[in-house]
């Protein structure tokens, strides 16, 4: 990006551009059909700031794009009247609060999210255009390609010593994952999630338990958490013929990221021939591939990829 940002000049942004009173009362306007519709919208601060600066301008191409086709957008909230409830469903799906600010040429909503990102819905997905207001209209001008919103899953295998267990190996990457995703402000586990799968038929859960976390330094909770692991597993025939996963659990309150966005778990017991291979996961949900969370996240899988 320069310094004068010239594309959204082109389309009448400048320096300074502040029209807050004709945008909040088109954002009014919204809200008042959206409660028509049983659906409230509330004007964050970031999408104040987004209207504030953008609302009344319109964009057509008459230029290829650098990456993709440049995208022709209106910036006028009403225009998204009709995606209203919609619009409520994907929020609640991706977990974040977003406002409408307008729509694209081929009739995609334009919303803000609550960190300020510009987000892209429309019959050909979910897609993050920007990191900030100026920066995602400078990308649908430019011909940027967008970010594609949707649920990912990340596996890899973890390498434990000979003379560990595979009750252990489990542990210390659970633990791991514990201190990573606290380390990056994603949520701060208080306990771990012990799953025992049958692998005849269908498929049955045997049982499903939390397993506490003691207080303390990772090397000293290791012990009473394997121990645990053990008397359940005992119960069991040893694990012998099961699935055993360890998922780290979202706290219900105090975590900054809604539960099941954004998900570790570390499995043994999956492969009939190696019962002892380890295969650690994280899933990622669609809402924490945009806003401050996604560069956490990113960070995070960086880090507990070490373990492999």
């Amino acid at each position: 990006m320069t310094q004068h940002h010239r594309p959204a000049e082109r389309i009448g942004r400048t320096p300074g551009r502040n029209v807050e009173q004709d945008a909040m009362r088109a954002a009014l306007r919204l809200g008042a059909m959206a409660e028509g519709y049983g659906t409230a919208l509330p004007v964050f601060p970031a999408a104040k700031s987004f209207l504030s600066e953008f609302y009344g301008l319109d964009h057509w191409p008459v230029e290829p794009g650098r990456e993709v086709a440049s995208i022709g957008f209106s910036i006028d909230p009403e225009k998204a009247r009709f995606q209203l409830v919609r619009l409520s469903r994907l929020s609640a799906g991706l977990r974040i609060g977003l406002f409408p600010v307008g729509v694209t040429e081929n009739d995609s909503v334009l919303a803000v999210g609550e960190d300020g990102q510009l987000l892209s819905f429309g019959l050909g997905g979910s897609w993050h255009v920007g990191d900030t207001a100026l920066e995602g209209v400078e990308n649908l001008i430019s011909g940027i390609a967008p970010r594609r919103l949707r649920d990912a899953e990340h596996a890899w295998d973890v390498t434990s010593t000979e003379a560990d267990s595979p009750v252990v190996g489990a542990v210390q990457a659970a633990l791991t994952a514990v201190y990573v995703l606290h380390h990056h402000g994603i949520y701060s586990a208080k306990r771990l999630g012990l799953t025992l799968t049958g692998l005849r038929g269908s498929g049955v859960e045997l049982t499903r338990q939390p397993i506490r976390i003691p207080r303390g330094r990772l090397e000293e909770t290791l012990t009473p958490i394997t121990r645990d692991i053990d008397e359940v597993l005992a119960a069991h025939s040893g694990g012998a013929g099961c699935e055993v996963k360890l998922s780290v659990e979202v706290p219900r309150t105090h975590a900054e990221a809604p539960a099941g966005l954004v998900r570790f778990s570390v499995r043994f017991g999956h492969v009939a021939m190696r019962a002892e291979d380890l295969e650690a996961g994280l899933g990622v949900g669609a809402g924490a591939q945009t806003g401050s969370l996604h560069g956490r996240v990113a960070e995070a899988l960086s880090g507990l990829r070490q373990m492999a």
